[in-house]
């Protein structure tokens, strides 16, 4: 997927994951994300904010932000201990990262530039690798 040129997070769109399981981080946390992405320069349209009820369904649902929204990266509003502790929740977030190329951030609002950051970075080396491997198969 050809990532926008900007390093301007005015141009990103990020996904935010809520997962009601953790309300009390959710309370504390989900409007924080917000306004550091804004505070980042993210217009508000530009940040979708879905809610899942366990941590379990984290995965899915960055997968389902990957799939089928135009998001460039996605924050997990949860405790970055509690989801790092289940190996397998992990590893499937780290599938979808690998599948997609996409930025995926835990935590709260400390994310914010951490994202945008590594959004920046991507789209950085993407302009400058020139076309990509299945682009050269097709056109090379």
């Amino acid at each position: 997927m050809k990532r926008k040129s900007s390093e301007n997070s005015i141009d990103m769109k990020f996904g935010v994951i809520a997962v009601n399981e953790c309300a009390d981080f959710i309370a504390a946390n989900l409007e924080a994300v917000a306004e550091a992405l804004r505070a980042q320069g993210c217009l508000e349209e530009n940040i979708v904010i879905k809610y899942v009820p366990t941590l379990h369904d984290s995965v899915v649902a960055t997968q389902f932000m990957a799939q089928y929204t135009d998001v460039d990266g996605v924050i997990i509003v949860a405790p970055k201990a509690q989801l790092m502790e289940c190996l397998p929740l992990m590893n499937g977030i780290i599938q979808v990262q690998v599948q997609w190329t996409l930025v995926v951030e835990i935590g709260g609002a400390e994310c914010a530039k951490n994202i945008v950051t590594m959004i920046s970075l991507q789209n950085e080396l993407e302009l400058a690798s020139g076309p990509s491997r299945a682009e050269c198969s097709d056109f090379c």
